[in-house]
């Protein structure tokens, strides 16, 4: 699968959030970051670790 596309993480992918290639960790990180979001405790741009990936989205670029 190749490395984490996460910003500056060398770890090997072994999931994939929205498409793209993550570790275990950043993959457990966007998933808890975004149950909290949709549990409203959370804002949107509280979403650190998904605006880590947005860019590398499909259906979240601006072409």
């Amino acid at each position: 699968m190749g490395d984490c596309q996460y910003p500056d993480c060398k770890a090997a992918a072994t999931e994939t959030w929205a498409l793209v290639p993550l570790c275990e960790h950043h993959r457990e990180a966007v998933r808890a970051e975004t149950a909290q979001y949709y549990n409203r405790k959370i804002t949107y741009h509280m979403r650190h670790f998904y605006m880590g990936i947005m860019p590398l989205i499909p259906w979240s670029r601006k072409e």
